[in-house]
């Protein structure tokens, strides 16, 4: 037997570097914030304080390692000067409650900057992490955690990064000069097994700007995320290199090149019985650094969409601890294509995305594929617009429309009925005097009934741009002053009587049974999202729908007129479904090979 041991780099420390992260300290290590020297690449601690690193991006995920590899030993190595108390902790979580475990500590002064090196002793604690006290001004210029493991077990990773871009060249050069610095340039071993292929959808990039062995632009056509990344993975499957792993990413993202090398030494190492499971990294929000959207979803029973986990926010100790520690499977989960690495024999096996254009083509691989997911604290990226945007055209047809369609192909999510979700959410926006959103809720339903033959026609671009001209026109808040406009109410819902909620219903709000001059002249006020308040609602002529975070607004006016023909056509539409709708979803799903195939999308992306 082998008992030979390789060491490896596992997890450089990180520190704020950067505007975007100077701010965000926390990130990085809890405490007050200290001073970093951005030209030596230096964290300086003054004399007499304590710096934490027990923190999202700097603490080691013990216990996922221990159940992904075999890692026997784990080794911390800093370079510092001056003299300190290093300590070495473990942290676990009892319920919702931190516990800490101090598990070595040595004091240690050096004029100069030395290198140190402590053992980890065996713990069942989740998150290894560090502290130093100074007892002098102290410099810290680097460190990372080590691992040590049986030679036998290590693989060859072959990394193919995947990123489509449209239009968001700010963006995709930032980070394709962050991978050439901090990977591709780097000594490390993954510059020799990294490859990033870059689909420009909006053909602004210039190819002979980038393209070298490591680094290639492929100018596309305008086919959406779907597209994109279908491409992506095409180029990925046929380049000379045995790609053995591609990670899809979004373009208008702030990536830490370190969480991929993080991923690459996990995957390096990984246990055959994970072979086929995804790397989901998590989305926090570019508006709010701290706070984590999403890094595993799921279809929930009612039809909608949402994180695994509760919101978290990476400043307290609680939440870092909390994301990291291993949830239950729900029903229907999912990785978002913000940044999911996918074995090559699954895009092999099972074939490539639908052509949903955007939305939901990241839901319905992962479910056709019965996909298992790894998550990491520290393997993540920053997603803007997430936060603070609610796109009509997007959200109410675009999601639902794929959301019949992923069901209908690949018959997945059967116990979710998507169709009584939208139902429900037609009432919702007349109720609240939205017919261009409730008439993209059946836009939905009958651009599904066309079959396969329509998304199979490279008509994406095309349709999102008709579709998009629905969506309300927002204007600043200070175009409506003579309104009282409570911005931290719009989410509320007040409790209503008996006798509101009957003449609610049985006039739809004003809509029928109703005399015009009982309704009120002063507009109400309500959110312009998901968000639906009966009491908000009720019987306005006007209503002033608010985005509170970009304080905008769009005025809706009541219309008997809309009403009738949007009531008429819902009935029209739900009658042609239950007529239709077996023999559509059987054309969807004798048509699914086709559609994912590698022949079918050369043809489609016209290569």
């Amino acid at each position: 037997m082998n008992d030979k041991r390789i060491y490896l780099k596992l997890q450089n420390l990180l520190f704020p570097e950067g505007d975007k992260f100077e701010t965000q300290w926390s990130l990085f290590y809890r405490g007050e914030r200290m001073r970093y020297d951005k030209e030596q690449g230096v964290l300086c601690i003054p004399k007499y304080h304590v710096v934490d690193f027990m923190s999202y991006l700097n603490s080691f995920s013990l216990h996922k390692w221990k159940k992904y590899t075999d890692i026997q030993e784990v080794k911390l190595h800093l370079n510092l000067r001056g003299k300190c108390c290093v300590r070495l902790v473990g942290y676990t979580l009892n319920v919702h409650n931190p516990v800490k475990t101090v598990l070595a500590e040595k004091i240690f002064t050096y004029d100069e900057p030395n290198e140190i090196v402590m053992y980890y002793p065996e713990s069942e604690s989740a998150l290894l992490a560090f502290e130093i006290e100074t007892d002098s001004d102290c410099e810290l210029f680097e460190g990372w955690f080590e691992g040590a493991f049986s030679d036998e077990n290590q693989r060859t990773v072959n990394l193919s990064i995947a990123t489509t871009t449209f239009k968001k060249e700010k963006f995709i050069q930032s980070n394709l000069k962050l991978l050439q610095k901090d990977l591709l340039d780097s000594d490390d071993e993954i510059k020799d097994h990294l490859w990033i292929h870059v689909i420009d959808n909006g053909r602004t990039l210039i190819p002979e700007q980038w393209n070298s062995g490591k680094i290639k632009i492929h100018p596309n056509k305008n086919v959406g995320g779907s597209g994109g990344f279908a491409r992506g993975m095409i180029e990925s499957m046929e380049q000379p290199e045995s790609i053995t792993h591609v990670l899809l990413m979004d373009d208008d993202v702030i990536i830490l090149p370190e969480s991929i090398r993080r991923m690459f030494y996990l995957l390096r190492m990984l246990k055959p019985e994970f072979d086929e499971y995804f790397v989901s990294g998590a989305m926090l929000c570019y508006e709010d650094m701290s706070i984590q959207h999403e890094d595993v979803g799921f279809v929930h029973s009612n039809g909608s969409y949402g994180p695994q986990k509760n919101r978290l926010d990476h400043i307290f100790l609680r939440d870092i601890l909390e994301c990291d520690k291993e949830y239950l499977d729900r029903q229907y989960m999912y990785a978002g294509w913000w940044f999911c690495c996918i074995p090559m024999q699954m895009i092999k096996k099972n074939g490539l995305p639908l052509p949903l254009f955007i939305r939901g083509d990241d839901v319905e691989f992962s479910l056709r594929n019965h996909a298992k997911f790894i998550t990491m604290n520290g393997i993540c990226i920053w997603h803007m617009g997430f936060t603070y945007k609610f796109n009509a055209s997007m959200e109410l047809y675009q999601v639902h429309r794929n959301s019949l369609i992923l069901q209908a192909v690949s018959g997945v999510c059967p116990k979710v009925n998507f169709m009584n979700r939208m139902t429900k959410l037609f009432r919702a926006r007349m109720l609240s005097l939205d017919y261009n959103g409730a008439e993209l809720i059946l836009d939905a339903i009958e651009d599904f009934l066309k079959g396969p033959e329509y998304i199979m026609q490279d008509l994406g671009e095309q349709i999102m741009k008709e579709k998009s001209k629905k969506n309300e026109k927002m204007v600043d808040l200070r175009e409506f002053p003579d309104l009282d406009i409570e911005l931290n109410e719009v989410y509320q819902d007040p409790p209503r009587n008996f006798l509101r909620k009957w003449l609610y219903r049985i006039t739809y709000n004003g809509h029928r049974f109703c005399f015009e001059s009982v309704l009120k002249e002063e507009p109400g006020i309500v959110a312009y999202d998901w968000s639906y308040s009966p009491e908000h609602n009720f019987w306005h002529k006007n209503l002033l729908a608010v985005n509170p975070d970009l304080k905008t607004g769009c005025m809706r006016v009541l219309s008997k007129d809309k009403y009738r023909k949007l009531s008429k056509r819902y009935k029209s539409v739900l009658l042609k479904y239950k007529n239709t709708s077996a023999a559509v979803v059987e054309k969807y799903r004798e048509n699914k090979d086709k559609m994912t195939s590698v022949e079918f999308w050369k043809g489609y992306l016209d290569i």
